[in-house]
């Protein structure tokens, strides 16, 4: 490791970010995830790329069957994104979870518990990592749905509509059986 005084950070010799951004990163993560006063439709809201942590999944990286021509054959540009133990998931609100085991997630392997994405659109490896990312955050975001809370406007006047609705009903009712009673012989016993 090199410690350099003037910038203040520490930089890994196999790594060319600096401590201080990995740092920020794992403090982002734990403000993210542990903020008991998120609700699961805020959490959901404020979903994006950028708030995903980066440590509670792995990437691999593998031979391409995408575009790239004779390039495929050489690099490793396919990216394939794995959440192990998905149902145990602490970065991910629980009623989320349910909704997104309930409604069949594409991507869960059920058997592994675990959330495979894998993407080999384009011959680089950083956006076929994003694009890892922008699918599970879509899917995500299209499986998980919270109803809005109702108005007390919109209450009464569904309720008007419906005591409306149950009177007019009524009232042809009436016509309908007056109708009726009209049609048989009159009874003068």
């Amino acid at each position: 490791m090199t410690l350099l005084y003037g910038t203040s950070t520490i930089l890994s010799r196999s790594s060319k970010f600096p401590l201080r951004q990995h740092c920020s990163n794992i403090l982002k993560l734990a403000s993210f995830s542990n903020k008991t006063s998120l609700t699961p439709e805020q959490w959901l809201e404020a979903l994006n790329i950028r708030t995903l942590p980066s440590k509670s999944f792995s990437f691999q990286f593998d031979r391409s069957s995408g575009p790239g021509g004779q390039k495929v054959n050489k690099s490793s540009t396919k990216c394939t994104l794995t959440i192990y133990g998905f149902s145990k998931c602490a970065w991910i609100p629980q009623e989320v979870r349910n909704q997104l085991l309930a409604k069949n997630l594409r991507y869960w392997a059920q058997s592994k518990d675990c959330i495979v994405i894998q993407s080999d659109q384009t011959r680089s490896r950083e956006t076929n990592k994003e694009l890892c990312l922008e699918k599970l955050v879509k899917e995500i975001k299209d499986i998980c749905w919270f109803a809005k809370p109702v108005s007390s406007q919109n209450l009464e006047k569904w309720e008007s509509v419906r005591r409306k609705t149950k009177e007019s009903r009524l009232e042809e009712k009436k016509f309908r059986s007056d109708k009726k009673q009209l049609r048989q012989k009159p009874n003068f016993f």
